[in-house]
């Protein structure tokens, strides 16, 4: 058995096919074939079941992965320890929920990095997605750090995961959803606008594999997916910024932290107390990170951002 091995299992599990698996890894799919058929020969365990919709770890599997996980991580840990721990090299995997604060904080210390004498290399991945991707991406090794979007109602059953998975958590942000509209909207003129007013108009939504669920717990317990007729799913932030403030009359659920973006952009925030659900945007990241010198210090500076934020934000619960 070779750590190599463990490293494509461990990729294929991340990206459901041995296809995407290669693209990621660099490697040629039949490497990466030939290379799990002698591991399950090996151990006598099919760790894969192959079907018309992907790679889908069997329950042998399941244990296998997060075990070869847990021995992939230590391994990482011990070079970024022992070999690369004179260098001046810097790298990471950052995932996060869809945010511009989160992207302006991480973005501010990369800038230090990046100017530092110290930093001669650097190598950073930065993924927005959903908050399950960030999740299981940040158990398994794929990210190094991540933040999640947590609907109140949901904590303690991703407390439980996040202990499970042993990951440290931080809470930065509290809030309600609000909605971003453009200043010329017709409902712009209500500080607090009705939802049944609301769902008349096309909505730009997060485009992603989010639950139906997590949304309904997202703004209120009565929401109901069937109102809403004109939708437009886009899955990247910017397009979502340019759709908004192209599409007539749009709207889009957002966290209620006001930008620069915005204003350049013509557009406002506002409250519908139809979303009255509280939700958390939740910092993870393993126990083997808690030495890791970008990790902490990524950690110190979302939570020096998020203080301004709700220090000039009344709209962030306190």
């Amino acid at each position: 058995m070779k750590i190599q091995q463990l490293e494509y299992v461990i990729a294929i599990a991340q990206e459901g096919s041995i296809t995407h698996a290669a693209k990621k890894l660099f490697q040629a799919q039949p490497n990466i074939s030939i290379a799990l058929k002698e591991l399950e020969g090996e151990i006598g365990t099919q760790i894969f079941s192959r079907t018309s919709s992907g790679m889908i770890l069997t329950p042998e599997g399941e244990n296998f992965v997060a075990k070869a996980t847990s021995i992939v991580n230590d391994m990482h840990s011990l070079e970024r320890e022992y070999i690369t721990r004179n260098t001046n090299d810097i790298s990471a995997n950052i995932g996060i929920c869809r945010s511009g604060y989160l992207t302006a904080a991480i973005g501010n210390l990369l800038s230090e990095y990046s100017e530092s004498e110290d930093c001669e290399r650097m190598d950073i991945h930065i993924t927005e997605t959903d908050t399950l991707d960030v999740l299981n991406g940040t158990c398994s090794g794929k990210y190094d750090i991540g933040v999640i979007r947590v609907p109140d109602n949901y904590e303690s059953i991703f407390a439980e995961r996040t202990e499970t998975k042993k990951l440290n958590t931080i809470t930065l942000l509290e809030y309600n959803l609000h909605v971003c509209i453009k200043k010329d909207h017709p409902l712009a003129e209500y500080d607090d606008i009705p939802y049944t007013e609301l769902v008349k108009y096309p909505e730009i939504y997060n485009g992603n594999n989010e639950l139906e669920i997590l949304r309904r717990a997202a703004l209120n317990p009565a929401y109901d997916d069937s109102l809403v007729n004109k939708r437009i799913h886009v899955y990247d932030r910017g397009s979502q910024l340019s759709m908004i403030s192209t599409i007539k009359n749009a709207y889009m659920w957002i966290p209620p932290i006001d930008s620069d973006v915005f204003h350049g952009l013509g557009l406002v925030i506002k409250k519908c107390s139809f979303a009255k659900n509280l939700n958390k945007d939740v910092l993870i990241y393993r126990k083997s990170n808690e030495d890791n010198p970008l990790v902490t210090n990524c950690i110190e500076k979302l939570l020096e951002h998020t203080a301004m934020i709700k220090k000039l934000n009344p709209l962030l619960k306190q």
